[in-house]
């Protein structure tokens, strides 16, 4: 299943490639990064005002103010985007697409005991870890002004953890996990 989805990524991606007119250029940010303290870039190259590969860079650290929780990652992601209507100005272009990344990540957590209706109980976990991502997103970019665009994506996909360096003391780390993306971009059209 897995080697499916990848041809299938890279059948996609070069289609995008041997799109015969040329669209524009999008540089942005994606805003809810400055929440980890640093912001992203993002290049997104536009095809026959239809199709768009994006490449991203995001980095950023977390810690929890009352736990001593600590979160960073590093990393970069690929998107393939099809819109579903030529890209018009001043008119929300939804768009899907597939992607593809690879993440640096340091997390640090305290274990935890549910209590109540709920069990919230958590490990802890001490690991640091590459990992290789890859899914699915969708959402809509609206450009209100002549070279302002802004944009609200969401993705969901899997990443797999490869090069762990784990404290033995804590319960083993995962092999994978869920792979969600939330992002509020803004960015200058060219």
């Amino acid at each position: 299943m897995k080697k499916i989805f990848l041809i299938f990524i890279c059948v996609y991606i070069t289609n995008l490639a041997f799109a015969q007119e040329q669209g524009g250029l999008i540089i942005k940010t994606n805003l809810l990064n400055l929440v980890a303290k640093r912001p992203s870039l993002s290049i997104e190259k536009t095809f026959s005002n239809i199709y768009g590969l994006e490449l991203s860079y995001a980095s950023g650290e977390m810690r929890h103010m009352l736990s001593r929780d600590y979160y960073q990652y590093e990393g970069f992601l690929l998107r393939a985007k099809k819109y579903l209507d030529p890209i018009e100005k001043r008119e929300a272009n939804a768009f899907y697409g597939l992607y593809v990344g690879s993440l640096e990540k340091t997390i640090q957590n305290q274990g935890r005991s549910g209590e109540g209706f709920f069990d919230t109980s958590t490990a802890t976990r001490d690991f640091k870890a590459n990992s290789v991502r890859f899914g699915g997103n969708f959402g809509v970019m609206f450009i209100p002004a002549k070279h302002l665009t802004l944009e609200a994506l969401t993705g969901f996909g899997y990443g797999k953890y490869f090069n762990m360096k784990s404290n033995p003391i804590y319960s083993a780390p995962p092999k994978g996990y869920f792979d969600f993306q939330l992002w509020l971009s803004v960015g200058y059209y060219f």
